[in-house]
């Protein structure tokens, strides 16, 4: 199996965070985003993974560099001058694909906590099984429609279209979670330099040439990380699953991706009113005081007395005594 993680982006809504590190890099309950993207692989033996850049493109060259991504070769595609889009992006990579067969495109900054670890390598199955020119990874989300644009498909799955407003003849429309198989004939729809969108232009320009796109649904859960308040409610989330017994699923993918990816042990606790998320070697000194959400990577100090209300502290960053902050990510 190839893969191309889409890592290419400026992270806008998420800034001033993503003016320090680009977003796939930004810590997710002490690991980085990308390793939460990596971890929908697990299970599946990765040839190539190619990764295109963009935005602080050497922080995204440092951050693959160091992840266990467990491909047998790792390549760069890097877009200079202009973002080229998701469509533009894997055109601009093509190279890397052409005579690699069917190939899976995800973007690099996702949470996805499968119900089944297998999810992808049945999707990527059934992709083989029915030939299709593109199969796309879904979801049942009530927002679609609404706050999200949808994968408007028919009874059999079968994609008419994209966007927020529903498409003549399909039943459902599903949220898109940012993964997808793709054919190698993908790129007859991909122009050979400048931006476009994979789905709005390349899959619509094959599903009216004729060719299947389809819609696969799983069972999932699945967090919005685009802005700070989001990223905080979804680390927050997270960290509950983390103690609780009953949360079976997303625990178990969880502490997968944290045993995969932590550069140490890692551990999460429920402390009076707080969530907290630990790496080992981090310090909280006892006056500290802590409330909702705590998250604190490898090597990172809490001084003295301060006071901290959902905060994530990244790896070897300290937090002088007295500080006093909340709803914020010191990076």
């Amino acid at each position: 199996m190839n893969v191309m993680l889409l890592a290419a982006g400026e992270g806008t809504r998420l800034r001033p965070y993503t003016e320090i590190l680009p977003k796939p890099a930004i810590p997710f309950l002490t690991v980085p985003l990308a390793a939460h993207s990596l971890s929908v692989l697990r299970g599946n033996t990765i040839n190539k993974l190619v990764v295109n850049t963009y935005h602080l493109p050497k922080k995204i060259h440092e951050l693959f560099h160091t992840l266990p991504h467990k491909a047998q070769s790792l390549h760069f595609s890097d877009e200079v001058g202009q973002i080229l889009g998701s469509g533009g992006g894997l055109g601009n990579a093509r190279k890397h694909f052409i005579g690699g067969g069917d190939f899976v495109m995800m973007n690099a900054d996702e949470v996805i906590l499968p119900k089944d670890p297998q999810v992808l390598k049945k999707a990527f199955e059934h992709h083989k099984r029915t030939g299709a020119l593109a199969t796309i990874l879904v979801m049942d989300d009530p927002r679609v429609g609404t706050q999200f644009g949808g994968v408007w498909a028919d009874p059999q799955n079968k994609v008419l279209g994209f966007g927020k407003s529903s498409i003549p003849g399909a039943q459902k429309g599903w949220h898109f979670v940012g993964v997808q198989i793709l054919s190698e004939k993908v790129f007859d729809y991909i122009p050979l330099s400048g931006e476009s969108n994979i789905l709005y232009d390349a899959l619509v320009a094959g599903i009216k040439n004729g060719d299947l796109v389809q819609a696969f649904p799983f069972e999932c859960s699945w967090f919005e990380t685009g802005n700070p308040r989001d990223f905080l409610e979804a680390s927050e989330k997270c960290s509950q699953y983390l103690v609780n017994p009953q949360a079976s699923f997303q625990k178990e993918a969880l502490q997968a991706t944290l045993k995969d990816f932590a550069p140490e042990s890692v551990e999460a606790r429920k402390q009076a009113s707080a969530h907290l998320v630990i790496s080992k070697s981090s310090q909280i000194d006892n006056s500290a005081q802590v409330e909702g959400l705590l998250v604190c990577g490898k090597g990172s100090v809490i001084g003295a007395n301060a006071r901290l209300k959902n905060v994530i502290v990244g790896a070897g960053v300290a937090i002088p005594a007295n500080t006093e902050a909340s709803d914020k990510m010191f990076l």
